[in-house]
């Protein structure tokens, strides 16, 4: 059996992805980090959503909770 070149490798693509956010924000807060997310142009409507929940997480962190 003989082996097919692939013409996309989406390991390697999500490797590099993910390392290159890394070191973007090696370093941030949790806030500065959710500050740099919202900050990005996202074209991607998965990464949209990720970004929106991140934002509302951080936003029920902030709020007193109601039986404090």
């Amino acid at each position: 059996m003989s082996k097919v070149k692939k013409k996309f490798d989406a390991v390697a693509m999500m490797r590099a992805a993910r390392d290159k956010i890394s070191a973007e924000i090696e370093g941030m807060t949790l806030e500065e980090e959710l500050r740099w997310l919202a900050s990005q142009e996202l074209q991607d409507p998965f990464l949209k959503r990720l970004r929106d929940r991140s934002a509302q997480q951080a936003d029920a962190t902030d709020r007193p909770s109601a039986g404090r």
